[in-house]
């Protein structure tokens, strides 16, 4: 069984995190508020001292509600 991870009202910290484990190749899904929009259309930038990196395609999405 694999594990998916959620990021809940994605923030600096919880960003940088969750970025870490889907780079690492984590099944991570991200809800962002004001920067839904800009990571969907151009990915997650991480920029720290331990690493930089981009993330092409990002789970992101607006809200918690199912798309059932």
């Amino acid at each position: 069984m694999s594990l998916k991870y959620s990021i809940i009202v994605t923030c600096a910290i919880g960003g940088y995190y969750g970025a870490m484990l889907a780079y690492g190749g984590k099944d991570v899904h991200f809800i962002f508020h004001s920067d839904y929009d800009y990571v969907k259309g151009n990915g997650f930038q991480v920029d720290s001292v331990n690493a930089n990196f981009h993330l092409d395609k990002v789970n992101a999405y607006k809200s918690t509600k199912s798309r059932l």
